[in-house]
């Protein structure tokens, strides 16, 4: 078995991440990284010479990557900006390379479409890096489901509270934004800092272990606390499959406590808890219980580990692919159609202020119990009768055509 050559596009920010995970996984023989795009090699000179001295290629743009890196690159890893992953994932495939495309896929599902599309004629693979489907727990979840052992889901239910500081949107160009370089970017928490967690529950309610779930409608409320940003950063949505399932998500960058994500799924025989540590617990309704936890797989090495395996026709099937976070950006789309706009809660409700890490925090103070209630009783924000929340439409999205927020 030969190693799979590894490119990465970039060095700063989440490349960082992917050139860990390659050079960690590079002792287990399947794997090695053999070249890295680095645009501005002035500034990242000392990053350069500690690459070039371990025999890795460096290239100055992408392009030169595609045309030249055939000998030594097999996938191309693209942990980019959401605005260009379309485009250089279907660039890629069209050169004749796999990719490893960083999560979210795509803003629009004619992108998305684009790139199941380019897959189809090139014989490429595009591999989505959503951690999570790649995970010990989630596709034990999924088989247990499977399996009939919960009986029919009704409900699967999260939510998450992760503060989001100024140096977060200031970090690049598109950070924040709703349109940036021209085009989409939607970088809400829902499409971005908490779509795993959104991808998770659409996935657990698909009919097969590689399908997410087909959806019916969608309902969603996205609002902005941040005085400085134009995208949302606290928001709500209500799904429902083809089947019946309904799937209740709440996320906040202005909470006032930071908790990470738990997702409840309520079958007709018992209800699944999963944290995002992985602590797992099944509780049946006849008094079983069972609990697990990752049993020590890191899902972020094992979105590499995929992809070389499918490269190497280890596997027969990717696990997160286009294909099937397709109804991702189904759900992400519908949530823009269905809440028209991003509602700007009231600045007098607001709090902006340096806390004790020097950052520069935004705050909604009775954010936290407002999300709790909702959750708990499977409601939107606006069905609490907020004064600043607004009630929506439901929005029909099956055979769901494209977006298009500038008609």
């Amino acid at each position: 078995m030969s190693e799979v050559g590894f490119a990465v596009v970039g060095v700063r920010n989440f490349a960082g991440s992917y050139l860990r995970n390659i050079e960690e996984l590079e002792t287990e023989g399947k794997m090695k990284l053999t070249a890295v795009v680095v645009n501005d090699q002035v500034n990242n000179a000392d990053k350069v010479r500690e690459l070039r001295h371990k025999g890795i290629a460096i290239y100055s743009s992408y392009e030169n990557l595609l045309k030249e890196g055939k000998s030594c690159v097999d996938i191309i890893g693209l942990p980019v900006s959401i605005p260009t992953h379309s485009e250089m994932a279907i660039k890629g495939m069209k050169a004749g390379y796999n990719i490893l495309l960083e999560k979210p896929p795509a803003p629009t599902v004619q992108e998305i479409d684009a790139m199941i599309k380019t897959e189809k004629e090139t014989g490429r693979f595009c591999s989505i890096g959503f951690q999570y489907i790649h995970s010990h727990t989630i596709r034990k979840i999924k088989k247990f489901i499977l399996d009939g052992k919960l009986g029919e889901v009704k409900e699967i239910a999260a939510k998450g509270f992760w503060p989001r500081f100024k140096s977060y949107y200031d970090r690049n160009d598109w950070a924040g934004k709703s349109v940036a370089m021209g085009q989409l970017v939607l970088d809400g928490p829902m499409h971005n800092a908490f779509a795993h967690y959104l991808n998770n529950m659409i996935f657990i309610a698909g009919s097969n272990m590689h399908s997410s779930a087909q959806l019916k409608r969608v309902r969603a409320e996205l609002y902005r606390g941040h005085s400085y940003i134009e995208a949302d950063d606290n928001s709500c949505i209500e799904l429902e499959t083809n089947s019946g399932t309904k799937i209740y998500f709440y996320v906040t960058h202005i909470p006032e406590a930071k908790r990470d994500p738990i997702m409840e799924i309520v079958g007709t025989e018992g209800k699944i808890t999963w944290q995002m540590n992985e602590d797992t617990k099944i509780e049946l309704d006849n008094g079983e219980v069972i609990e697990f936890d990752n049993e020590g797989l890191d899902p972020k090495k094992e979105v590499f580990r995929i992809a070389a395996d499918k490269h190497l026709s280890l596997i027969e099937d990717l696990y997160c692919t286009p294909e099937n976070t397709r109804n991702f950006v189904v759900a992400i789309n519908g949530a823009y159609d269905s809440a028209q706009k991003i509602k700007a809660i009231p600045q007098d409700l607001i709090k902006e202020f340096n806390n004790d890490e020097g950052e520069y925090q935004t705050v909604l103070p009775g954010i936290d119990d407002l999300i709790d209630q909702a959750f708990a009783e499977r409601k939107l924000l606006s069905d609490l009768d907020i004064d600043w929340a607004v009630k929506t439409e439901w929005i029909n999205v099956e055979n769901y055509p494209g977006f298009n927020p500038f008609n």
